[in-house]
């Protein structure tokens, strides 16, 4: 498409566009620029406008290549990352698009940058133009694509073990030994298949790195390593050697709370890579390699660094009974959410059944679904070590004892099952939740009781009394042909279920030390309007009503 460049020339006086022509379809017109001061300048700005413009893309300003890791707010093309054109559907006029770019260019870049308001916007996003440095040293011959950390960082600065994961040729820094390495490790299966050992100098660093600031050679990163390790820890990162005498991959982080960058240093072996019918070497670096980082800690796993009760919870051991519809997902947000250990319980394997409303798939049939979980979640989230019993609760209680468990979660809706934790915590009590579903999910519970509670009201088991609804003797199913019965519902509505029970179980946790809580019930209640829908006539209890006009609420009580 042509623009009507004398209404742009009078609009914009100062930019005076002129038509050029730019292959792939792209139109572009050069802006003229103005007179710079030293350090400022850059060759060329161009509007340009995508092939299919004005109907499909947005207008963009492009500046020549000299200006990318000099001046901010440039992608690795040159192109200003600026608000401008709001793109076609939203009722502008092709005039009034281009007028929003070039005015956003001038206000918004060309004179803050001329006057020196900008000289400070590198900080604000300092990974992503690390990123675009890191982008530009890249080859498909590197022996390192990137590096992982799963700690904070140090104190003070120290050469450590770290492993690189090879064909995947990422480098942890973390010592081979840690839980969380090994589960990394594992996780990634064949892409880890080998594993070298690397030196990795960490240095904490109080100030973020800009393009005019971070190390670009190899003197640069050797006055830092002089300056901030022991002389024996440089010596060590200096002389390193494998037993048979070869140089080691020498790997230098620099981070902090909120930035790292890494380094692979010269003076390491060839890479040797797979190709067709072999495999090839490359010679070892002859300068420094950035390499961009990325975290794996739960701190920021979990939370991005918002959720301080995370380190708490790595420290808690949490015992799940029951890996079914409830339990299975619930383990699942534990994980999520950054707790460290997790026992599961349950003898069941995973059937046809299952799978409408299971954390698991097909893919799991057949299999003890504790031993499907545990191998799932540990994989994904390797802050967490879910270790799996593929038995009942009561082989359980005979082989272990509550002891070194911060809470317990009953989800079997099992009876036999609540009155055998309740013994088991006559001897180490501990907090205790326990969590249901009615039938249709037209309620869930979470019954939280402190370590001094008790479950049973004497004799009786409370549960019944509890619940929310009325229910008929026929709403609870049988199985063709088996002894089996069950709950209808679908896997959509007990989401609802799945995050009541959740949420209260991390409450729990997070206030597991408390000499003392309130025991309370917390239950999600749906209205009447959905009980109609699956069984007319039903009824809420008295203490349910308040649910009745609604499509579902929260109703917490005291318990018993």
């Amino acid at each position: 498409m042509a623009l009507d460049l004398s209404f742009l020339c009078e609009q914009f006086p100062d930019l005076q566009p002129s038509a050029m022509s730019r292959a792939g379809g792209t139109a572009a017109y050069q802006l003229r620029l103005p007179p710079f001061q030293d350090g400022r300048e850059f060759k060329w700005a161009e509007l340009r406008l995508p092939k299919g413009f004005p109907a499909y893309g947005k207008a963009f300003i492009q500046l020549s290549p000299d200006a990318v890791l000099r001046i901010p707010h440039l992608d690795s093309a040159g192109v200003l990352c600026i608000e401008g054109d709001p793109g076609p559907g939203r009722g502008y006029s092709t005039e009034d698009r281009i007028k929003f770019l070039l005015h956003s260019y001038l206000e918004q870049f060309l004179k803050p940058w001329l006057n020196g308001d900008l000289d400070q916007n590198f900080e604000d996003e300092a990974l992503n133009y690390w990123a675009i440095a890191v982008a530009m040293a890249r080859s498909n011959t590197d022996a390192v694509r990137g590096v992982w950390t799963v700690d904070p960082p140090p104190a003070k600065a120290r050469v450590r073990s770290g492993l690189l994961l090879i064909p995947n040729r990422i480098i942890i820094a973390a010592d081979e030994k840690s839980r969380i390495t090994n589960r990394l490790v594992q996780s990634m299966g064949p892409a880890a298949k080998q594993r070298v050992r690397v030196l990795v100098a960490d240095v904490p660093i109080s100030y973020t790195f800009t393009p005019s600031t971070w190390p670009r050679s190899m003197s640069d990163l050797e006055r830092i390593l002089q300056g901030r390790l022991p002389s024996a820890e440089y010596s060590r990162l200096q002389n390193s050697r494998t037993r048979r005498g070869r140089g080691m991959y020498r790997v230098v982080l620099l981070r902090n709370a909120e930035v790292a960058f890494a380094y692979l240093l010269p003076g390491g072996p060839p890479t040797v890579l797979d190709v067709y019918r072999g495999k090839k070497a490359s010679p070892s670096l002859h300068k420094p390699l950035p390499l961009m980082t990325s975290r794996l800690d739960p701190n920021w796993t979990v939370g991005r660094d918002q959720h301080p009760e995370v380190s708490g919870r790595q420290a808690k051991h949490v015992l799940v009974l029951g890996a079914g519809a409830l339990g299975s997902p619930v383990v699942d947000h534990l994980a999520k959410a950054g707790v460290g250990r997790i026992s599961v319980v349950d003898a069941d394997t995973m059937s046809s059944a299952n799978i409408g409303r299971h954390l698991l798939g097909a893919d799991s049939i057949g299999e003890n679904k504790v031993d499907a979980i545990a191998q799932r979640i540990t994989s994904a989230y390797p802050a967490t070590d879910v270790t799996p019993h593929a038995m009942s609760t009561a082989e359980w209680l005979k082989k272990n004892a509550l002891a070194g468990v911060d809470v317990v979660l009953d989800l079997t809706g099992e009876p036999d099952v609540r009155v055998q934790i309740e013994q088991a915590r006559l001897s180490y009590p501990c907090p205790l939740l326990i969590g249901w579903m009615e039938p249709y999910v037209a309620a869930a519970h979470a019954c939280m009781l402190s370590a001094g509670q008790s479950w049973l009201q004497g004799a009786q088991d409370p549960l019944s009394y509890l619940e929310a609804v009325i229910w008929p003797s026929g709403v609870i199913r049988q199985e063709p042909g088996c002894s089996s019965r069950f709950q209808s519902y679908t896997a959509a509505a007990a989401e609802h279920a799945v995050a009541l029970v959740a949420e209260c179980a991390l409450e729990m946790i997070d206030n597991s030390a408390a000499a003392t809580f309130e025991s309370t019930v917390r239950s999600w209640v749906r209205g009447q309007r959905f009980l109609d829908k699956y069984w007319p006539g039903l009824t809420h209890k008295e203490w349910a009503k308040a649910a009745c006009a609604h499509d579902g609420l929260i109703l917490n009580r005291q318990f018993p």
